[in-house]
């Protein structure tokens, strides 16, 4: 079952992930209605040396998961991280995992 749930970001960061440093991007939290969502991990690429990357594979992923920060930020009209901050969100869940969001655009 999917849902979309209108809600906004409680937790922006760009960084590595403390428990698995080789993965650094963005990582997000959602309120939505009364619980609260976090991206999972989508936002954020294997950096490790010893992941086996094909070096175009590599920077093509990189370059993929920069353009989505990019059109991210671009989106809620901001330029840090840090000002994603309450910006209002449509939270899609798909069988009560997190899935994708939007910034509702129509409303800033």
């Amino acid at each position: 079952m999917t849902t979309k749930e209108l809600g906004k970001i409680t937790f922006a960061e760009f960084g590595t992930n403390k428990d698995y440093p080789f993965l650094i991007g963005l990582h997000l939290c959602f309120k939505i209605e009364s619980r609260g969502v976090g991206d999972g991990g989508k936002y954020t690429v294997n950096i490790s040396p010893e992941c086996k990357w094909k070096e175009l594979n590599r920077e093509a992923t990189i370059t993929k998961y920069i353009e989505e920060i990019d059109r991210i930020l671009k989106d809620a009209k901001v330029n840090y991280v840090s000002e994603l901050l309450n910006k209002p969100v449509e939270v899609t869940i798909e069988n009560n995992t997190f899935k994708e969001f939007r910034i509702l655009t129509e409303v800033l």
